[in-house]
């Protein structure tokens, strides 16, 4: 145990995640928050009125779309949310609009309610990160360690993700014999019917899918730290998500998991926006 926490901690002190991974994770996931704001913007009377009608308890500044002054202004806190949002995806090191960000993201959960799914949570779960990740950390410093401590961690939970999931999967008899496919293609509200092939009804191929997801989902935790296998690794599990987002009518959550591997995808950085050995002010 003492060896595995010396090695752990050398890794936080040396490892170093390039500005380019922070930043295009940070503009993803802001996007992906902004795109699922915008796309329930047409139906926000419809959202707010039943959120509104089940919300109790005391007013936070995580609620701050359902006090009182607001209720007649919704539509406007909605457009300032999302400007937010587009502001940044630009401004950079600026922890108060990262804080503002994850602010909004808890209030369009509230409003969304029942129609979030688990994609909504990981998300959630990445903004609030975020808020302590800056971009332009200098190697050794203290904001590099940090930076270290939780993407690593992201990276961690991801991983158990797959792992509880694959366990989950493989104790149940329909995911074992392949007919959970069966079932899943026919039920409408779930599926996608418009992008299913007929082919996909295939009971043997129905079997060969369950068991390549679940041994995908039990061997990319592991072998996702090894170099050799990271490349090949990213792009099966790019090709899995985005199976789910367009066959399943979980789009938003493929999307999630898909923008995580950018944490694990080794950029090449160039001299130019190599701020490895730039001193970062922390004023914000």
């Amino acid at each position: 145990m003492d060896r595995f926490l010396t090695d752990f901690q050398k890794y936080i002190e040396n490892h170093f995640f390039y500005d380019k991974n922070i930043i295009w994770f940070r503009r993803c996931v802001y996007s992906l928050l902004l795109i699922k704001m915008l796309f329930i913007w047409p139906e926000i009377s419809m959202f707010y009125r039943h959120a509104i009608s089940v919300r109790t308890g005391s007013f936070m500044p995580h609620k701050l779309i359902f006090l009182p002054i607001v209720h007649h202004y919704y539509k406007l806190y909605w457009f300032i949310a999302c400007l937010i949002l587009i502001l940044s995806l630009f401004y950079k090191k600026n922890r108060w609009l990262y804080i503002a960000v994850f602010i909004v993201s808890i209030n369009y959960i509230f409003i969304a309610n029942k129609a979030t799914n688990s994609g909504d949570g990981l998300l959630n779960f990445l903004i609030f990160m975020l808020i302590f990740v800056r971009e332009g950390a200098s190697k050794y410093s203290i904001n590099q360690m940090i930076n270290n401590a939780l993407l690593i961690l992201i990276q961690v939970y991801f991983c158990l993700f797959y792992l509880s999931n694959a366990f989950g999967k493989i104790i149940k008899p329909l995911w074992r014999s392949g007919d959970y496919f069966k079932h899943a293609w026919n039920l409408y509200y779930y599926a996608n019917p418009s992008f299913i092939p007929h082919w996909f009804f295939n009971p043997t191929l129905q079997f060969i899918t369950a068991w390549s997801v679940m041994i995908f989902e039990f061997i990319f935790p592991v072998l996702i730290w090894f170099k050799p296998y990271k490349k090949p690794l990213l792009a099966i599990g790019i090709l899995f998500h985005f199976g789910i987002a367009i066959l399943l009518s979980l789009p938003d959550f493929g999307l999630t998991m898909a923008i995580v591997y950018i944490l694990f995808y080794d950029f090449k950085q160039t001299p130019d926006n190599d701020l490895s050995g730039s001193a970062i002010s922390d004023s914000n």
